[in-house]
């Protein structure tokens, strides 16, 4: 009986007699219905979390009407998220919300320039003297290194080759991307974040432009210094290890400071873990070099607000594969003499003498 419906019912649209109705799925929201794992494992922040979000964007994404059937911000920020999260195509987002890549475009565009707008106190450099001190404690308790202040690296993004000036985003590696410069603690925060250089700029020079080298040099940051890796110019203020040690203090020293310096490995490979879209298993960032700035700047902050409130990684990641990827490319990224200043080759004899002797 079920079936002869069907077939009449069937027939009666074929000829017209039924017309013809375009039913569109509901828009749920998972904050409704999913818990915290999910949420972690699908999105990277838990409810709380998304929900403080939402709330520091509201006034930006939030729409004046609901003509054209506008998009909740709850909406807006999940979409964006799911992106940070996966890096798929946005027309595979938006499948999953009923809505068109276009629109996923446009959610990861203004939920991007909103954070970096909005949020971008999350990312910054102790200066307080209460403030360093904690960064300093923190670092010393992996190595014994002492007044470190922060350790500085470099990572590749992959992104969409741009029609302008095209070369200069292609690395020694062969592919699309911009270098982004890092400074993290020993808690895997990122303190600073430079995200504007193509790929084929080299670390060194990121950091001679950067703001955070001139705070180091005109003496605003003091009492405390950077370590970097053998790319990174030799200074006071930033000390790198000893290319050819020769005895048992140079060795410890070079221990010490491989040891301590790789927390800022560790960052980029949690950050990019949590955010596949950094990373090269997420294919690359779709978009023109400005809109890419935005997305990592976007992402470092998240990674930050999910760092500071304890929010996990999901249990699929892979930490060790992430740590190994991100290591990889910059000692492939990094093969350039070490320029070395007279006054930070005093700087770092001195800690030897005083400390690793």
């Amino acid at each position: 009986m079920a079936a002869l419906l069907l077939a009449v019912a069937l027939e009666r649209r074929r000829r017209g007699t039924i017309p013809q109705v375009r039913v569109f799925r509901d828009r749920e929201n998972p904050l409704d219905f999913m818990d915290d794992v999910d949420l972690i494992k699908k999105y990277r922040m838990n409810r709380n979390a998304i929900y403080d979000l939402c709330e520091a964007l509201n006034n930006d994404l939030s729409r004046p009407t609901k003509r054209s059937n506008a998009l909740p911000v709850s909406l807006q920020v999940l979409m964006a998220l799911r992106y940070y999260a996966t890096g798929s195509f946005q027309s595979v987002v938006g499948d999953g919300y009923s809505v068109s890549s276009m629109s996923v475009s446009r959610c990861v565009r203004d939920v991007s320039y909103f954070i970096t707008r909005r949020l971008q106190n999350e990312i910054k450099f102790p200066l307080l003297d209460e403030q360093q001190r904690l960064v300093k404690q923190g670092f010393y308790e992996i190595a014994q290194f002492p007044h470190v202040l922060g350790t500085v690296d470099g990572t590749l993004v992959p992104i969409r080759a741009p029609h302008d000036d095209e070369h200069i985003y292609v690395t020694r590696k062969g592919f699309h991307a911009l270098n982004i410069q890092g400074i993290s603690d020993s808690n895997n925060m990122l303190l600073n974040l430079v995200v504007r250089w193509p790929g084929s700029t080299h670390d060194a020079f990121i950091l001679a432009n950067s703001g955070i080298s001139e705070e180091f040099e005109s003496g605003r940051i003091q009492h405390g210094w950077l370590l970097g890796d053998s790319a990174y110019p030799l200074k006071t203020w930033l000390l790198t290890p000893i290319s050819a040690p020769r005895d048992a203090a140079e060795r410890r020293y070079n221990f010490a400071h491989k040891r301590t310096r790789c927390t800022v490995e560790r960052t980029f490979g949690i950050w990019k873990m949590r955010f596949r879209c950094l990373h090269k298993s997420g294919g690359y960032l779709s978009f023109s070099p400005a809109r890419c700035v935005n997305v990592i700047m976007a992402t470092g902050i998240l990674h930050n607000i999910c760092t500071r409130k304890h929010i996990p990684l999901p249990d699929d990641t892979d930490e060790d594969d992430s740590n190994q990827q991100a290591e990889t490319e910059n000692e492939n990224e990094q093969e350039q003499e070490q320029e070395v200043f007279q006054d930070g080759r005093q700087a770092r004899a001195d800690l030897i003498n005083r400390v690793f002797r």
